[in-house]
């Protein structure tokens, strides 16, 4: 799918979301950056570098909005506690 589209669908189906915080937005889009600059919907995830794309200080609010986005369908999400071991799944959300 293309960014746009990618985009497109997520504004979408976030508008009736109102779970989705800015935060949730904003590390959304670092992962969604970071999935397009590797061609590849599932990757290894590195929790400073999108801590820092998404602007977020805290790796306490990054573990929730990751674990949130999760838990609402936007991501899966699999953690874990060995550094480059954890991936993220962008999923599909076609409207």
């Amino acid at each position: 799918m293309l960014r746009a589209d990618r985009l497109y669908c997520f504004y979408q189906k976030i508008r009736s979301d109102n779970r989705i915080s800015p935060t949730h937005i904003s590390l959304y889009f670092a992962l969604l950056n970071e999935a397009m600059l590797l061609h590849d919907n599932t990757f290894i995830v590195f929790r400073g570098p999108i801590m820092r794309d998404a602007k977020i200080f805290s790796p306490v609010t990054y573990n929730r909005c990751m674990r949130d986005l999760h838990a609402y369908g936007y991501i899966e999400y699999r953690p874990s506690f060995v550094y480059g071991k954890s991936e993220v799944l962008i999923v599909e959300l076609g409207i």
